[in-house]
């Protein structure tokens, strides 16, 4: 039983692991109906991890897995900022939407105000 839930836990990190890969073209893309099926995909992992990790927590081999997928859906969250941010603009400057007010102070974003600093090659 414990090497069935062993197995089950890897195969399922490697899913979503892959998951996240295929999320970040979705999202550099801008594929709407991918993306929904990619999220779709995601809250079904998440729930199968759930399970499969109350019998079997992750080990130290799962290490180096677990902390890629951190880092690919860190990077997939500010691909995601970017992106609505990209079509806020858009919209803004062809007059669709008013523009937004970030603040009294600055007009960027408190995430670059912060100094928030990206490693990209991991």
């Amino acid at each position: 039983m414990e090497a069935v839930a062993h197995q089950e836990l890897t195969e399922t990190l490697s899913a979503l692991e892959a998951l996240h890969e295929a999320e970040c073209v979705v999202l550099t893309t801008l594929d709407r109906a991918a993306l929904d099926g990619i999220t779709e995909q995601k809250l079904a992992l998440c729930e199968r991890l759930q399970a499969i990790t109350a019998q079997q927590p992750p080990a130290a081999e799962h290490r180096g897995s677990l902390e890629r997928i951190r880092r690919l859906a860190f990077k997939n969250r500010l691909l995601a900022m970017h992106a609505r941010d990209a079509v806020r603009t858009v919209l803004t400057e062809a007059g669709f939407t008013p523009p937004v007010q970030f603040g009294a102070g600055s007009q960027r974003p408190s995430a670059i105000q912060d100094g928030v600093r990206v490693n990209w090659k991991g």
